[in-house]
């Protein structure tokens, strides 16, 4: 493959259509778009940082997004071996990190340590980001092989000291189409058949193929164009085969033709880093000594522990959190109690954190979730504990109206009321989703809830990014 680079000036015309590690001092660094936990020295934090606020900047450019930041910020963890890894969620050897949206939040990790040949770690972190950043500021029912090539795309970034490159090419991607005689028709690309799986192998070159058909059609302004109608033309409802036939004019041979072709025609970008003429502002602070033990466990409450792990993770945690007693070790373990262990016996822990911190959004939410995940445990007393968590997530929401997982918790508590079908209800749902769309099981809520209210379009467009999603 030949990547030639474009002048900066090109820049302009490129636009997107559409067990735990041992002993160490944990930074957090806050950013306009991140929240960055990490091991490594300040000055490497601080780069870290600036990093993934220039590949924001960078996924801004290409889409065209002048949304301000949003409230909801991703928590990225720098973790150092598959060991810190695996204390988040269990993961194979071989895998680089990972990204998980659930109730209790959104997070990603990456492994500073992997080794992948011809990658850069940030490969796997870029990619999820920009699976994010679309749900959050374009949410739309793109086909799969553009949302997974979009990813693919914009994840070769390379952020270097003092500029920015993108459209390279990923060598695994490379790889993958250069065994051209086993490439798949790309009918089953762009019109996949919803009811058929695809083999390891095929997933593969599904991905090889969709990144190097949006890297075909968005750096040229005329396909570019055509992209955009097809898009139109698919929301509008327009069947898929007839839209791109039109939108393109050009069959799926000529089509093919093109495309073996491409590679040796390829262009990437150059230009300036942002990062190097102003860095972005970063608070950091320096987490208790009992972070050491006990940030992944809070990051694995997070990401959820699975049901074999639950004793031993609560094992685990008992112990820290007996051993260190601040208000940090305290907090993780009156959490972990409320998911796995006893709701109860985190009553007396956030009493005393309460006290100290009575404002604390995710200290009140933690609390009613001390009486959600009771009654969701005993149906005797269901009622009783739902009415009980209502005030607190109240008063979670009050605290910082932007905490979703209060909204959605509160919905939840009202579950079992004659008020719980109203609009009320389904606004609340509506405002989670919008701060966290990116979470599969509250945009399936929200839309039950416009199912049950007859709004039927916009459930519609609520589910639209799960149906279309490669992954589901």
């Amino acid at each position: 493959m030949n990547l030639r680079p474009l002048a900066a000036a090109a820049l302009a015309a490129c636009l997107l259509v559409l067990a735990a590690p041992g002993r160490a001092e944990w930074l957090r660094a806050e950013s306009p778009n991140f929240i960055v936990y990490s091991e490594a020295r300040e000055s490497r934090v601080r780069e870290q940082v600036a990093q993934l606020e220039d590949f924001d900047r960078l996924l801004r450019f290409l889409s065209g997004t002048t949304a301000p930041p949003v409230a909801s910020k991703l928590n990225v963890y720098f973790v150092r071996g598959n060991a810190g890894l695996s204390a988040i969620r269990p993961v194979g050897s071989g895998i680089a990190g990972f990204y998980i949206a659930s109730p209790e939040g959104v997070l990603a990790a990456i492994d500073e340590t992997a080794k992948i040949t011809g990658e850069s770690n940030y490969d796997t972190l870029f990619h999820e980001y920009a699976h994010h950043f679309m749900l959050q500021y374009h949410p739309a029912a793109y086909p799969p092989w553009y949302v997974e090539g979009f990813a693919e795309y914009a994840a070769t970034a390379r952020i270097l000291p003092n500029r920015m490159e993108f459209g390279h090419y990923n060598p695994g991607r490379a790889w993958a189409l250069s065994q051209r005689q086993d490439w798949l028709p790309w009918e089953r690309i762009l019109f996949p058949e919803p009811n058929r799986r695809m083999t390891g192998e095929e997933v593969a070159r599904f991905y090889a193929q969709s990144w190097l058909l949006v890297h075909y059609l968005v750096r040229d302004e005329g396909r570019r164009q055509r992209l955009r109608s097809y898009f139109a033309a698919l929301g509008r409802g327009e069947e898929p085969r007839q839209a791109f036939a039109a939108a393109f004019g050009t069959s799926m041979a000529d089509l093919n033709r093109a495309l073996h072709r491409y590679p040796d025609e390829m262009t990437f970008t150059r230009g300036s880093r942002a990062a190097a003429a102003e860095a972005p502002p970063v608070t950091i602070t320096r987490m208790p000594a009992s972070a050491d033990d006990l940030l992944l466990a809070q990051a694995a409450l997070k990401a959820g522990v699975p049901q074999r792990l639950r004793e031993t993770f609560m094992a685990r945690v008992r112990r820290h959190g007996a051993r260190h007693g601040d208000p940090f070790a305290k907090r993780v373990l009156a959490h972990a109690e409320i998911l796995y262990g006893n709701p109860a016996a985190a009553e007396p822990l956030l009493a005393a954190l309460l006290q100290a911190a009575p404002g604390d959004a995710e200290l009140l939410y933690l609390r009613g979730m001390r009486h959600l995940v009771a009654g969701n445990a005993d149906a005797a007393r269901r009622a009783e504990e739902y009415r009980l968590a209502q005030p607190w997530f109240v008063r979670a929401h009050r605290a910082n109206e932007n905490h979703y997982p209060s909204l959605y918790r509160y919905a939840q508590s009202l579950s079992g009321e004659r008020r719980f079908v109203s609009e009320n209800t389904q606004n609340v749902l509506l405002l989670a989703a919008h701060l966290a769309p990116q979470v599969q099981e509250i945009r399936l809520a929200a839309a039950r809830m416009l199912l049950r209210r007859d709004r039927f379009e916009d459930a519609e467009l609520m589910l639209r990014p799960l149906a279309a999603s490669a992954h589901a």
